[in-house]
């Protein structure tokens, strides 16, 4: 199967700035060659949105749309769609798209979401005002129905549908919506000290009951800041490189990877992040089976 990368260089609806220049440095440091190398088919993209003044919330859900669109085109052309994003709300467009490019399998995606956060605030728990702080609860229904409506193929992602690998810094509010959720919730620590085989075997297994197929997100703060940091929201108590790396994996093994996506890099935060970033891409591709 060919790889469709798909860059979304934008942070907070702003073009190239912050995490937003991630998906532009990924590309430049050969990311498509290293997975030509490999022995991959690859086409690579970027979704643009044209503004001239460009905001938080309305620009997102351009993008979002429009990343919608090309993973649509990348499912339905059989090319497996490998989403590099400033943002954690790309997994709308991107969950959003593949459903939209298999209207007839009757399974649902399920979603494996490592991050440092949970990003399940919705616009009247948030103490920050970040819409990438919503993107998860916006994932699964709680928030910008009007919005989400507008995004091709959407619809909600079921709570019991979803695991939550590696998140450590998370605000009250959230603790109490997660706390009344059906999601599924693994540790850093466990899934650092056991190894990811051990770790999530149990969760994996609850998941299979439901899902066959799921979308892998990576924002790049699970990662310990210590052997790479990725931005500047980074919090102690990470995943090791190999870890995430073993993770993947995992998954591989379990499920079928329909689409995959790495976010929240910011390359003026931290050199070594390129490298961890360049080969977790190569561990995706080489293990997607979508």
């Amino acid at each position: 199967m060919s790889t469709h990368t798909i860059l979304v260089p934008y942070d907070s609806g702003h073009r190239n700035a912050r995490m937003g220049r991630g998906p532009l440095q990924f590309s430049k440091s050969g990311a498509a060659d290293r997975l030509r190398a490999n022995g991959h088919e690859v086409v690579e993209s970027v979704v643009e949105v044209e503004t001239a003044f460009p905001t938080e919330i309305g620009t997102s859900f351009a993008l979002y749309r429009g990343l919608s669109e090309q993973v649509w085109a990348a499912v339905t052309g059989g090319s497996f769609p490998l989403v590099l994003a400033g943002n954690c709300g790309s997994a709308l467009g991107t969950v959003s798209g593949a459903r939209a490019a298999t209207p007839n399998d009757p399974s649902d995606i399920g979603v494996i979401w490592l991050d440092a956060h949970a990003d399940f605030n919705t616009p009247e728990s948030t103490p920050s005002g970040f819409l990438d702080g919503m993107a998860l609860a916006v994932l699964t229904g709680r928030c910008w129905h009007a919005l989400t409506a507008s995004i091709p193929g959407f619809r909600p992602v079921s709570d019991a549908h979803v695991v939550l690998v590696g998140a450590r810094h998370i605000d009250p509010a959230e603790e109490e919506s997660l706390a009344t959720s059906r999601m599924m919730r693994v540790d850093a620590a466990d899934v650092q000290g056991k190894g990811a085989q051990a770790a999530l075997d149990g969760t994996f297994t609850k998941l299979a009951r439901y899902v066959s197929r799921v979308y892998l997100h990576i924002d790049l703060d699970v990662h310990e800041r210590d052997d790479a940091r990725a931005n500047q929201y980074a919090v102690p108590g990470g995943l090791s490189p190999q870890t995430v790396r073993d993770l993947v994996r995992v998954v591989a093994e379990r499920f079928s990877i329909v689409a995959a996506a790495l976010t929240s890099y910011d390359p003026s935060v931290d050199d070594r992040m390129l490298n961890v970033g360049l080969a977790l891409l190569e561990v995706i591709a080489d293990h997607a089976n979508g």
